[in-house]
């Protein structure tokens, strides 16, 4: 059982294509979530999760930074993990 991915993320992002590359090449189910015209959003979302730049991408509660971040976590195998549940 897979925990829910959220990303919040802009229409013009290279970044944010490349993370929705990443979880569609595992076969993660993911939420997009559009910040562009969502000022208030985006702004509450950089105070709570300390960052400035889309894509925000949270794995069940847990906030895991951007795409980079993301691809990471996936070499390293603590993805699985968290998107397992289990961290």
């Amino acid at each position: 059982m897979s925990v829910p991915v959220t990303i919040y993320r802009t229409r013009v992002c290279p970044y944010c294509v490349m993370a929705k590359r990443l979880f569609d090449r595992l076969q993660v189910a993911y939420t997009e979530v559009y910040v562009d015209d969502k000022h208030e959003l985006r702004d509450e979302l950089s105070r709570r999760y300390n960052w400035q730049t889309v894509p925000m991408i949270v794995v069940g509660e847990k906030f895991i930074g951007g795409y980079s971040d993301a691809a990471e976590l996936e070499r390293t195998g603590k993805l699985a993990v968290l998107l397992q549940g289990a961290a």
